[in-house]
């Protein structure tokens, strides 16, 4: 009885399969799932507990916008450098 709940305490459950995997475990045993830790880096890894789908979703989506911020201001910044060229050859052009 005492080795069952030890074995409990000591797996959880994939969000996909609801297959039994390790705290350790950083995909599926059963199904290959990517397994990922919804608590914070300094709880320890006895406390974390697995992302659910819309967490998994939510964390990409951030990443996608920051990177679309960083390739507009890109844009942006590339944009003035050639006008900026454009206006000097402009007014500093040969007559």
């Amino acid at each position: 009885m005492e080795s069952e709940s030890n074995q409990s305490a000591a797996s959880f459950q994939c969000w996909s399969c609801k297959g039994e995997v390790g705290r350790a475990d950083r995909y599926c045993r059963h199904c290959g799932m990517n397994l990922i830790y919804g608590a914070s880096g300094a709880a320890s890894k006895a406390q974390q507990q697995f992302a659910s789908p819309s967490e998994q979703i939510h964390a990409r989506l951030v990443s996608i916008e920051k990177l679309m911020i960083k390739a507009i201001v890109g844009v942006g910044a590339l944009l003035l450098l050639v006008g900026w060229i454009a206006l000097q050859m402009h007014h500093f052009g040969r007559d």
